[in-house]
């Protein structure tokens, strides 16, 4: 098939943007004269300083609005004095409706900004109220839960969770993972082997494979398998995909379609296989996709941030919250929260200079994230957290990914040191289960399981990361290991609740489109720049200026002023149940039980 080429004029500084008269025009007739050396010879545009100031500014001032977006639903007991007197409990409170006292956690443990605070009253003594001069001399009061650990308003912004700036500086291709079906039928493989398919029907004359995330495959292109009864030499794995797609709506971004001619009579095709994308079977080794998971640094230490309320936000979800006629611990008439609406304001204090960084593609990043790592503050949880991908989490089994308990290897989040030191009714006022501050700048974490294809110069995710926690059994038991409750569920693989820990800030903006040539000055080249030895040319993306935004909507405009630019990056934070959050399956999105209605 031809390329369609473009000829990219003179006057277009990039290959959308609109046409620039470069040219100085020189009138014949003027009374001005070109300056002399020794003159004045700097002419102010406005308009052309700015944009200069703006593109060798690399300041960036990241703030935005982070929304919690979570339902409170594990019901269970605790044993823990503490705990009971703040459990939201099913029913009245009295035992008549709810006479095992199960309930929910309440939401101060799960928010970013705790409100069960203590807090200093300062009463003036008498002698130095009116008009009455003397020593004043005021009385400390202090008010506020002080049986477990102690919360200020100090430091409330900083004891569920912690947010930093990190980058993503490597790939590692050795990332051990495991993809499970219903009925324990599962396969393991490292990130550098692909992402996993399963032989979902056999037709006459074709096999078709889904995989449970986008495929990132078309038609016309190759797939190179392995598995335990397909090896052998890479050309002997690779083959021919016919189409992609089935008769459902969406199905082709999961979907591929392989004629049983391409597979040798002796070839016996397993349940599950690990597949890679090929362009070019002439060219496997120059055309195959690289597979990966993300490692991230941390650019911040764990108080480099202001969180606080937002003002004026209109919620659209109720507060669930209650009068008990008496709680689990017997006191009478106590209000208990099971959720409420949650908007707070972050912003990192100081500008983040983007400058002696390099990322995993060998340039400088154009991205950075915001990194929210739950910290366990209170201790009642298992820590630290598992980490998982999408494909790894199942609407009625949970995966075998999550089995284990050595907290050095995958699935723990190695990245995040700490433990949990606390005893059910042996209360330590003061104690944290998480020493401040472990996480700091350089600390590495585990990112999204991405694709990158040497033609294509660009990354795909696969799959974001998820951190997955759960409730320690002795302070909260919801029968988190009941396997008849959760299908595979045990004492070394729970369920709980997850989020994606990691949300992009753009910085900076790479043209969709590839440029090439051949050219032996390479000093001049872009940083983003790969040699191609097939086909002798260099290939890079052009790094668009700030301000500029083509047609398609590729560009960055960020507000710049003081050298600075303000880049507002809003999250909606979903923390997700994973019992009951039963839309995970094939790409979190149903796309089998998708209807197109009204077209």
């Amino acid at each position: 098939m031809e390329n369609k080429k473009e000829i990219l004029l003179p006057s277009k500084r990039y290959k959308k943007a609109d046409e620039q008269d470069l040219n100085l025009n020189i009138g014949l007739e003027t009374s001005q004269t070109l300056l002399r050396i020794g003159d004045k010879d700097i002419i102010l545009d406005i308009d052309k300083l700015y944009d200069k100031e703006r593109n060798e500014s690399n300041k960036y001032k990241i703030y935005g609005k982070l929304k919690m977006v979570f339902r409170n639903m594990y019901s269970g007991d605790t044993s823990y004095d503490y705990l009971q007197k703040r459990v939201y409990l099913n029913g009245r409170g009295d035992g008549s409706d709810n006479p095992t006292l199960a309930g929910f956690l309440p939401y101060d443990e799960f928010a970013f900004l705790r409100r069960d605070l203590k807090r200093q009253i300062v009463t003036p003594t008498s002698g130095t109220t009116g008009n009455t001069l003397g020593v004043y001399n005021p009385e400390f009061t202090y008010t506020g839960p002080t049986g477990h650990t102690i919360v200020t308003p100090i430091t409330a912004p900083y004891h569920n969770w912690n947010l930093y700036l990190s980058y993503v500086y490597s790939g590692d291709t050795n990332y051990q993972m495991t993809y499970t079906l219903t009925g324990s039928t599962k396969i393991s493989f490292k990130s550098g082997d692909g992402i996993p398919f399963r032989l979902s029907n056999t037709f006459n004359s074709y096999y078709e494979f889904t995989a449970p995330v986008e495929h990132g495959m078309s038609s016309g292109e190759f797939v190179t398998f392995s598995a335990t009864t397909i090896s052998g030499t890479v050309s002997g794995r690779t083959y021919y995909i016919d189409s992609v797609g089935n008769e459902t709506y969406n199905s082709e971004k999961y979907v591929i379609n392989i004629l049983k001619k391409e597979f040798k009579n002796t070839t016996s095709i397993p349940t599950l296989v690990i597949g890679k994308r090929c362009i070019d079977k002439n060219n496997i080794t120059g055309s195959t996709s690289q597979y990966y998971i993300h490692k991230h640094k941390l650019l911040t230490t764990s108080t480099d941030y202001i969180m606080d309320n937002i003002g004026f936000e209109s919620p659209i979800w109720e507060e669930e919250k209650k009068i008990l006629f008496e709680n689990a611990a017997g006191a009478d008439d106590t209000i208990v929260e099971r959720n409420r609406m949650e908007s707070i304001l972050y912003d990192f204090k100081e500008p983040f200079v983007l400058t002696g960084l390099t990322n995993n593609l060998g340039y400088t990043p154009t991205e950075v994230y915001v990194t929210t790592l739950f910290r366990n503050g209170n201790g009642y949880f298992n820590y630290p957290p598992k980490v998982g991908h999408k494909f790894n989490f199942h609407d009625t089994w949970i995966d075998d990914h999550f089995n284990g308990t050595d907290i050095t290897q995958p699935p723990f989040e190695k990245g995040i040191t700490g433990s949990t030191t606390f005893s059910p009714n042996t209360p330590q006022i003061g104690y944290s289960s998480f020493t401040k501050g472990n996480e700091q700048v350089g600390s590495i974490l585990t990112g999204a399981f991405v694709e990158y294809n040497k033609k294509d110069l660009k990354e795909r995710i696969i799959s974001e990361s998820f951190h997955k926690f759960t409730a320690r059994k002795d302070v909260f038991d919801y029968k988190q290991d009941n396997s008849t409750i959760f299908s595979g569920s045990s004492p070394t693989n729970m369920f709980g609740l997850y989020y994606q820990p990691h949300h992009r800030v753009k910085l900076r903006e790479l043209s969709p489109y590839t440029e090439n040539a051949k050219t032996k000055d390479i000093f001049n080249l872009p940083e983003n720049a790969k040699y191609d030895s097939a086909e002798g040319v260099w290939r890079w993306r052009d790094l668009y200026d700030h301000g500029y935004v083509d047609i398609d909507g590729y560009g960055t405009k960020f507000p710049f002023t003081n050298g600075i630019h303000y880049v507002k990056n809003d999250i909606n934070f979903y923390l997700r149940n994973e019992r009951f959050y039963t839309n995970k399956q094939d790409g979190i999105s149903k796309f089998k039980n998708k209807k197109i209605t009204d077209c």
